[in-house]
C-alpha cells in the first residue's frame, strides 16, 4: 500500500557460528502512482526436505520420496479483502488436493508427497514449480512476479522454492488453438499457393511446417502506417483504465511499433486459401467492401486477394506469438469479453479499437509492451448490423461470410468484424507496441481530443485535490471506489499524495482531514 514494487527476491543459507540460518533479500523500487499497488499478492513456498543419506550418496539407487515436504501459501490482500483472493484460495486448495495429493496441515499449509529425488542433485522440484506457475497464470489469471530458490543442506539437497504472484484483474481469454499439426505430412497442403515474399528456407523446403521471421523494415513502416491511419481517439466502454496513463488522459495519441514478426505457416495458409475456394467460386466477382486498413496504399494491401482485408486483434505478446504458431479456435471466442453480435472471432478495422483489448505480459517476456495481431481475413460478403444480437446465426443462415457490427454509423465509435469459421482468418503479423501518451512524440495531426466515454472512472472536482474542474481519480482509487459502490459500503480512507482522504461513494464526497470536501461523481452508464 506504500506504492513499492517487488523487483528481485533471493534466499540462501549462511553460517552464524555453528548455526546455519536462512537469509532472504528483497529489492523494491518506488511505484509510479499516488496510492501504490493495491492488487492482491500471493507468496507460494515449496519445501523439499529430508531424505535418506544412504540413497542420497548413490545416484544409481532408486528414486526416493522426500520427507517433510510441504507447500505454504501467504496472501497479501487488500485491506478490505477481495473476491479474487477467496476464489484463488478455493481453487488452489482443490488443485493441491487433486494433483499434489496434499492435505491441510495448518493455516494455509499443505503436506504433500510429490517431490522425488535421485542422488544428491536430481529432483523434480522444477517440474512442479512450472506446473503450479502454469496453473496460477493460465488457469487463475494471476501474473508471475518473481521466483527464488534456496539450496539448503551440505550439498544443496534440501531446497526451498518461493514464487510471488500478483492479481491485476480479469484477463481476456485468448482464442488459441490447441491443434497439433507439427506431425502432419506436407502432402496435405500440396495445393498451397506459396507467397513470393516468404523467406524461411525450412518452410520453403518443406522441412518445417511453420516459421516466424522478423519483419523487414518496409513491412514495419507499413504496419505503423496502417496503425496510424486507423487510429481514432474514440473512447468506448470496452477500454479499461491504463495504469501508465497520465491522470488527465484515458487514451494514448498513438500506438508505437517496437517490433513485428511475420508468420510463415504452410498449414494455416492452406486452410485459409481452401476456405475461400469453398466459400465462393470466384472471389473477384464479390462486391468490394471498404475496410479502413486498405486506405493507406501499401505493399501489404497489394498482397491480398479479392474479398480479403487486414484486420486487427488485440492481445498480449505471449498470446500473439502463440496464435501465430497455432491459429485461432472458436470455442474460446467471447468467453470473457462477451459476444455482442454472436459467437465468433472478433476483429476490428481500427487499431484503436483492438488496443482496448491489448495487454502486457505482466513483466515477463515483453515488460510494459502490448500486442496486436494483423490478420489476413476473408471478409467476403458481410452481414452488416448496428445493434447487438445473435447475428452470427442470421449471417450463416443467409449465406453471408462474416458479420460487420457497425456502431460507427450509429454512435460514431467503431466497426467490428466477426468470423464464425476460424479458417477465414490467417494470423499473419504480430505487432509488439507501446502506447504513446507524450504529445511531443506524435505527429501534430494525431494530437486530437477524445470523444465518447469509457464510463469507467469516478471523477472528483478539484476543490481539495489541487487541480481545477472535474478530473478522473487515479486508476487504483477508481478500482476501490467501484468496488465500494458495488457493496454500498461505508466511507473508506485512501491516501492521496500521503494525505488520508475519506471517500464516500454514497454521499459522493471526498473529505480532507480538516473537514473540507469536494464532490464526486460516479462513472457514466454505457447508455449515457
Amino acid at each position: 500500500m506504500h506504492g513499492f514494487e517487488t523487483q528481485v527476491c533471493t534466499q540462501y543459507m549462511i553460517t552464524e557460528g555453528d548455526t546455519e540460518c536462512r537469509e532472504q533479500q528483497l529489492l523494491f523500487r518506488p511505484g509510479r502512482t499516488e496510492v501504490g499497488m493495491i492488487q492482491p499478492h500471493l507468496i507460494l513456498e515449496l519445501y523439499t526436505w529430508q531424505g535418506s543419506d544412504e540413497l542420497y550418496s548413490d545416484p544409481d539407487e532408486p528414486t526416493q520420496v522426500l520427507a517433510n515436504q510441504h507447500l505454504l501459501l501467504t496472501f497479501v490482500d487488500t485491506p478490505e479483502g477481495s473476491e479474487e483472493v477467496s476464489e484463488a484460495r478455493k481453487a488452489i486448495d482443490e488443485f493441491v488436493k487433486l494433483y499434489l495429493d496434499g492435505h491441510s496441515s495448518g493455516p494455509a499449509q499443505y503436506s504433500i508427497e510429490v517431490f522425488l529425488c535421485r542422488g544428491w542433485y536430481e529432483n523434480n522440484l522444477a517440474q512442479w514449480t512450472m506446473r503450479l506457475c502454469d496453473f496460477m497464470v493460465d488457469r487463475l489469471g494471476w501474473s508471475f512476479v518473481v521466483c527464488s530458490l534456496c539450496n539448503n543442506g551440505e550439498r544443496g539437497q534440501l531446497r526451498t522454492q518461493q514464487l510471488i504472484f500478483r492479481f491485476e484483474g480479469d484477463k481476456r481469454n485468448m482464442p488459441v488453438s490447441h491443434s497439433n499439426v507439427q506431425s502432419m505430412d506436407d502432402s496435405e497442403w500440396e495445393e498451397l499457393e506459396i507467397p513470393d515474399f516468404w523467406a524461411s528456407k525450412k518452410v520453403l523446403q518443406k522441412s518445417s511446417l511453420f516459421d516466424m521471421v522478423n519483419c523487414t523494415q518496409v513491412e514495419k513502416e507499413e504496419l505503423q502506417r496502417m496503425c496510424d491511419a486507423t487510429f481514432k481517439r474514440v473512447l468506448t466502454r470496452d477500454r479499461p483504465p491504463d495504469d501508465d496513463a497520465p491522470e488527465n488522459e484515458e487514451m494514448p495519441y498513438r500506438l508505437k511499433l517496437v517490433h513485428a514478426f511475420r508468420s510463415e505457416h504452410a498449414w494455416l495458409l492452406y486452410k485459409f486459401q481452401h476456405q475461400i475456394r469453398e466459400a465462393v467460386s470466384d472471389p473477384a466477382e464479390l462486391e468490394a467492401f471498404n475496410v479502413k486498413t486498405m486506405l493507406p496504399e501499401t505493399t501489404l494491401s497489394s498482397r491480398l486477394s479479392p474479398g480479403c482485408s487486414y484486420l486487427f486483434h488485440g492481445t498480449n505478446p505471449s498470446s500473439a506469438i502463440s496464435i501465430l504458431k497455432t491459429g485461432f479456435v472458436l470455442r474460446h471466442a467471447g468467453a470473457t469479453t462477451g459476444a455482442m453480435y454472436g459467437n465468433g472471432i472478433y476483429t476490428a478495422e481500427c487499431s484503436s479499437k483492438s488496443d482496448e483489448y491489448g495487454l502486457d505480459d505482466g513483466g515477463n517476456t515483453y515488460p510494459g509492451l502490448l500486442a496486436l495481431l494483423v490478420c489476413r481475413c476473408f471478409v467476403g460478403k458481410p452481414y452488416v448490423v448496428n445493434e447487438a444480437g445473435n447475428h452470427v446465426q442470421d449471417a450463416m443462415d443467409g449465406g453471408y461470410h462474416s458479420v460487420c457490427g457497425d456502431r460507427e454509423s450509429v454512435v460514431s465509435t467503431y466497426r467490428e468484424f466477426v468470423f464464425f469459421n476460424e479458417s477465414q482468418i490467417y494470423p499473419e503479423y504480430a505487432i509488439i507496441y507501446r502506447r504513446e501518451y507524450d504529445q511531443s512524440q506524435v505527429d501534430p495531426a494525431m494530437v486530437t481530443p477524445t470523444t465518447g466515454t469509457t464510463g469507467r472512472f469516478w471523477q472528483a472536482r478539484g476543490d481539495i485535490l489541487g487541480y481545477r474542474g472535474w478530473r478522473n481519480v487515479p486508476t487504483e482509487i477508481n478500482k476501490m471506489l467501484i468496488s465500494a459502490a458495488k457493496r454500498s459500503s461505508e466511507p473508506i480512507t485512501i491516501p492521496l499524495h500521503e494525505v488520508p482522504l475519506v471517500w464516500d461513494v454514497n454521499a459522493k464526497t471526498v473529505t480532507n482531514p480538516d473537514g473540507s470536501n469536494s464532490p464526486l461523481r460516479p462513472p457514466m452508464r454505457s447508455s449515457e
